[in-house]
């Protein structure tokens, strides 16, 4: 329930669910389609317990920037950068469209919501979407909790291992008019370099 791709698995697959209906659904969908850019900040929580937090700044249609403690990953759509703040070090790939990876926004955006019901559920005043994959995958259930500005606040994850983790997330702020030379990683002084291209 660590792995940082299995965030944003479920983070991009609720920006732009395909094929379903409802209200809090299609506002959901019309936040984010509105967004050409946008950043956001989040903790994962195990537990209770904190265990990550970072930022996540995103740039239609494939650029993205995910900043944790030790980590940043960058890609611009063509390069992807894997830089490692502790070792100094950076893998430089090639984007891969089909790759189901952190970087495959397209699964996420359009496949992954299509494998999944959909849900409008309110319990004790809240409404919140709940998702449940029709086919086997990489979890048993999501939960996905909207602020009042219909922005995701919360996003609670039963793994298929019996485990829960809930990400939350604040501040977010779309349409900032993001320049692509902000995706594009400046590897710095004394860096270690694999390049895998």
């Amino acid at each position: 329930m660590k792995k940082i791709p299995f965030l944003f698995v479920l983070f991009f697959a609720t920006l732009f669910p395909q094929g379903k209906d409802g209200t809090l659904l299609k506002a959901l969908q019309n936040k984010f389609s509105s967004s050409q850019d946008f950043s956001v900040e989040f903790t994962q929580e195990v537990k209770r317990k904190p265990m990550l937090t970072g930022k996540l700044s995103y740039k239609k249609e494939n650029m993205i920037i995910l900043d944790l403690k030790n980590l940043v990953i960058v890609s611009d759509g063509v390069t992807n950068w894997n830089y490692n703040k502790k070792d100094k070090k950076v893998i430089i790939s090639n984007y891969d469209p089909d790759d189901a990876s952190l970087f495959s926004s397209k699964r996420f955006v359009f496949d992954f919501p299509n494998q999944c019901k959909v849900k409008e559920v309110t319990e004790d005043g809240k409404t919140y979407l709940e998702l449940i994959p029709t086919t086997s995958g990489i979890y048993k259930q999501a939960k996905i909790f909207p602020n009042a500005d219909n922005t995701i606040q919360e996003i609670m994850i039963a793994g298929m291992d019996g485990g829960t983790a809930v990400f939350k997330f604040s501040n977010f702020k779309g349409n900032q008019n993001f320049g692509k030379k902000k995706f594009t990683f400046q590897i710095p002084q004394g860096t270690k370099i694999i390049d895998l291209r």
